[in-house]
Order: structure tokens, then C-alpha cells, then sequence
């Protein structure tokens, strides 16, 4: 701990070229607790942690609210909205990116993993077509943009690969050794199992979505079908091999069954994003492989695709990491939920899911928690009606919201 009187005069501070930073006035959520105290931050990095609040001149008193870490977001759509506001229309790629920058940092993540598509999820080739030509555009856009100092908070690459695409591997292979890639996923999108068990309600949504004949449907869906039986297992053999050569790590996608998981954890999977079943999701942390689900399930208390509730794995204690998926504000708002009844989880434990979990799954030590050592990636927070506001965002000890 640290006592008022060993911090640095502000004239001490510019001698000793140090950049300090005092926190004060918020309840303080630590990995293991909660409580009303100070932070003290130099050069970006927490130098000490002390219960009370500072008098110290120079001290910013947050008046209330939470300080929590900034929150880590393994999996999120949202630059590809920013990038594809409308079929067919593809923006600016920097202006994209910037603009998903700001969503992100305004909703309290410090650290995103941009989940970019490699394949098509559907037998649509526009929409293929579209996600082909924006990828190396937004790859591009996330590195210029860092280049010219236009980022808020941390971007990092997860390349979501669609293992029925006959081109997905020579898609994924010159993207490889990108140094802002950091994980990578496998999908298998084709009906009848994972995300879509019924298959006539698949071929009716899949008819509306797209305006496809009856004929046209039955032929592409019997078409996936095949490719996920064919190709689909020999693509994540080789995507999986790809990844961890380069030790990166490797998430499933929409786990349905037991064997689904046991197979994926023989391969090396790591993490179980969105399991489908609650017996998914049990298999997943009975091999060790971490269970990843969307906030935007929590919040709303149900799946949109009427899989498995995030609340219900979290009330049994199979939810082991929470990402924003399609709604960034949904990341921390979810973390709060889940301190609710009926699940009652400790707050401590629920920003854990959102930022220290997150962060050892991918192999980051530097972030994800309130502690000694670690970077001052912070957020303030206040609750208005059981709703957690993010109002002061800091990435490094920066207020960069």
C-alpha cells in the first residue's frame, strides 16, 4: 500500500519525467473484492492500491461509482457493421475504423479483438463477395489508423473462419503471421446442427433473408450440407495446425453436442464460443476448454437464435467469459447483470468474466484486472436504475473517454 506522502509532488513528477495519475472517490473492483479506494498510476502502469480516499492535491475524485478494469472483448461484429452499413455499400475503411473505435472505448473496452469473417456463413455469394473485399480493407484500416494515432484503446485481430468455404485456409494463410492477429476461430455455419438444428425454419428464414426461390434454397442448403461433411473437417484440421504453429489460440463456434466439444479440445480448442446446449457448455469445462458467451444473451435473458440462455449457464456456473458479440454497450451492462438475482454472483467475479478471464485465455498478463503492476486500462462507472453507465474511460493511464 502507499501512503499519501510518498507520492510524488507534480514538480517531482516533471523532474523525474514520470507521468503520475491519482484515482480516488469510487469503489474499487479488485479480482478477489470490492472496496471504497485509490488508485495511484504512474507512467500508465498501477503503481499502488490503497483502501480510503486521497487527499492529495492534483487527485481526481470520481465522486462515486465503480473504477473497474478495462473490459477485453474477444469477439465483436461491430467494425463489420461500421465497414458494411448497407448491402453493397462499403465505407471508408478509416473512417470504419475510427468509428468503431469510439463505440468500443465509450462502452468501457480497452482492449478489442476486431472478429473479422474469412468465408461465407451462408451459400449468398454477395455477401461473400462483400466480406472478401472489406477484409483486407479493415486489416489495412485497423493498422493505419494506428499508425496515424487515431485509436482510443487496444485492436487486435480474430479471424472467424468458415471451415465450408473451399477457400478459407489460402484465405487464412497469408493473414497468418499478421502481428495483430491474436486468435483465431472455426464455424461451421451449415443447417441442421449448431446454430441452425431445424432445418425448415433455417429454409424459411434463409428464403425471406435472401429472396431465394424454393428450388434455389433446397439445392444451396443440400450443397452446405455436403460441404460440412466433406471439406468442413479437413479445413479445421489445417486451420487449427496453422494456428497453433504460431501458438496462437483457436475457439470452436456454436458447439451443440458433447462430441462437438471432445473433438474440438483433441484439436487444441481453447475456448467454447457460444455453445449451444447447456450440455456443451458442461462438456467444455469438464475438459478444461473455457465457455464463452455473448453479453446481448444476458441482457435480454434469452438467445435471439433461441439456443441455450447465457443466464441459465451462468446461474449453473458454466459461463467462464462474456463478449459483446453484436452490441458493445451490452459487455458491461452484462457483467452487472449477472450480480443480479437469480444468478447473485459477486461483482468482482462478474467483471472477471469481461476482463480477467478474457485476458488469460489469450495469454495476456499485463491486463484485465485492478492490480500492482498491471497497465491502467480503467473505467468509471455509475449505476442509473440498476444500468451501468460508463462516464471516464483511461487506456495506459490516458483518459481517452
Amino acid at each position: 500500500m502507499f501512503v499519501e506522502s510518498s507520492i510524488a509532488s507534480n514538480g517531482e513528477a516533471k523532474k523525474h519525467g514520470m507521468n503520475e495519475l491519482i484515482l480516488t472517490g469510487a469503489r474499487l473492483v479488485l479480482p478477489n473484492e470490492t472496496y471504497d479506494g485509490t488508485i495511484h498510476i504512474v507512467d500508465g502502469s498501477i503503481e499502488d492500491i490503497s483502501p480510503g480516499r486521497s487527499a492529495v492535491p492534483g487527485a481526481i475524485d470520481l465522486n462515486g461509482g465503480y473504477l473497474t478494469p478495462g473490459l477485453i472483448d474477444l469477439h465483436t461484429d461491430n467494425l463489420e457493421k461500421h465497414a458494411l452499413p448497407r448491402p453493397d455499400v462499403i465505407w471508408n475503411r478509416l473512417a470504419a475504423v475510427a468509428a468503431h473505435d469510439a463505440l468500443v472505448t465509450a462502452a468501457g473496452i480497452t482492449t478489442v479483438f476486431d472478429s473479422l469473417c474469412i468465408g461465407s456463413t451462408t451459400r449468398d455469394n454477395s455477401k461473400k463477395d462483400d466480406r472478401t473485399r472489406i477484409l483486407p480493407l479493415l486489416i489495412d484500416g485497423i493498422r493505419h489508423a494506428q499508425d496515424l494515432g487515431l485509436l482510443r484503446v487496444g485492436h487486435f485481430l480474430h479471424l472467424r473462419c468458415e471451415v465450408t468455404d473451399e477457400e478459407v485456409v489460402s484465405s487464412l494463410e497469408p493473414l497468418a503471421d499478421n502481428p495483430l492477429l491474436k486468435l483465431v476461430s472455426v464455424m461451421d455455419h451449415a443447417p441442421g446442427h449448431r446454430q441452425s438444428p431445424q432445418l425448415s425454419r433455417f429454409r424459411e428464414t434463409q428464403i425471406k433473408q435472401y429472396g431465394w426461390s424454393e428450388e434455389d434454397a433446397d439445392r444451396r442448403i443440400a450443397e452446405w450440407i455436403d460441404a460440412s461433411r466433406t471439406i468442413g473437417p479437413q479445413n479445421q484440421q489445417k486451420i487449427i495446425a496453422l494456428a497453433r504453429a504460431r501458438q496462437l489460440p483457436v475457439a470452436s463456434h456454436d458447439d451443440e453436442t458433447p462430441d462437438h466439444v471432445y473433438k474440438a479440445d483433441a484439436a487444441g480448442v481453447l475456448i467454447s464460443e457460444f455453445p449451444t446446449t447447456r450440455a456443451a457448455a458442461e462438456a467444455a469445462q469438464s475438459v478444461g476448454v473455457r465457455v464463452l458467451m455473448g453479453a446481448p444473451n444476458v441482457v435480454r435473458g434469452t438467445s435471439h437464435s433461441g439456443n441455450v440462455s447465457a443466464r441459465e449457464l451462468a446461474s449453473t456456473g458454466h459461463l467462464d467469459i462474456l463478449a459483446s458479440d453484436y452490441v458493445p454497450a451490452s459487455l458491461m451492462h452484462a457483467a452487472f447483470q449477472l450480480t443480479r438475482d437469480p444468478i447473485g454472483m459477486s461483482l468482482s467475479n462478474a467483471i472477471s468474466t469481461a476482463s480477467l478471464t478474457p485476458a488469460s485465455a489469450v495469454g495476456f498478463a499485463d491486463r484485465g484486472a485492478i492490480k500492482i503492476g498491471t497497465r491502467a486500462d480503467l473505467c468509471h462507472v455509475i449505476e442509473i436504475t440498476d444500468t451501468p453507465i460508463v462516464r471516464r474511460v483511461w487506456n495506459k493511464g490516458r483518459q481517452v473517454f
